[in-house]
């Protein structure tokens, strides 16, 4: 092709056809350039795509971690309401009357604290990597700040009522009593704690006082953490359907 617009140039030349020579000339300049500029369209396109296909990737990771972690912390506020409400009753059975050790148990400790394994791997990629641009939605974006900045909160918080715990479980150590079951030649050890020990005791009970009401901070404090995941989800699902909000 560039042989033969060659060609035509030399024949104008030599016919002293100078002017259409440089019309000529420029014409096939302005063809060289339209068609840099079209390979360049075609190029940011492929571009595009890829970055399309990138973020849809993400999406996808994002709201299925979304998923996961609204299912685990779902079953933390269970967790934390079920044993908030075994410690209130405890309470009152310890101020009230004799519980039986046999018909009611809690966990051997009232200062429970359960850790939890949320997925967040998407988010900490885009993060590190220096991509979160990738994701186009501003809103999602500062969603996912906000998540992160959360759990931050959530970490230090869990980590400071595990030092408490650990600071507490000397006041029911004396109630504390160990059985060995043994089932088909297996050996399990349970650990429980004797209620009927406990009896009037102001200092235990004012403790299992306590921990209730952390346990149902916790439960509440979770359901919070918890609609930041629905915040994803309903973004992501909004932006799979074109019909965000501004």
């Amino acid at each position: 092709m560039i042989k033969f617009f060659r060609k035509i140039r030399q024949k104008l030349l030599s016919q002293n056809r100078v002017t259409q020579y440089l019309v000529y000339a420029l014409g096939e300049i302005f063809l060289v350039v339209i068609g840099i500029l079209i390979a360049l369209q075609i190029n940011n396109w492929n571009e595009d795509q890829k970055l399309q296909k990138k973020e849809k990737l993400y999406l996808d990771r994002l709201k299925g971690e979304a998923i996961w972690n609204i299912d685990i912390l779902d079953n933390q506020i269970k967790l934390y309401e079920s044993n908030a409400s075994n410690l209130d009753s405890l309470a009152f059975l310890l101020s009230n009357s004799a519980p039986n050790n046999e018909q009611f148990r809690i966990p051997a400790t009232p200062f429970f604290i359960s850790a939890w394994l949320l997925k967040n791997s998407a988010y900490t990629e885009l993060v590190s990597s220096g991509s979160l641009g990738i994701l186009s939605d501003v809103k999602l974006r500062e969603i996912l700040d906000e998540v992160a900045s959360f759990q931050t909160i959530t970490i230090e918080t869990l980590h400071y009522w595990r030092d408490l715990s650990v600071a507490d479980a000397p006041l029911f150590q004396p109630y504390r009593i160990q059985k060995i079951l043994i089932v088909n030649g297996d050996t399990t050890k349970s650990m429980s704690l004797d209620y009927e020990r406990m009896i009037g005791q102001g200092e235990v009970i004012a403790g299992i006082q306590f921990w209730r009401l952390a346990n149902q901070k916790f439960a509440e404090g979770i359901v919070e953490f918890r609609t930041h995941y629905f915040k994803i989800l309903e973004r992501i699902n909004c932006l799979e359907k074109n019909n965000c909000p501004n």
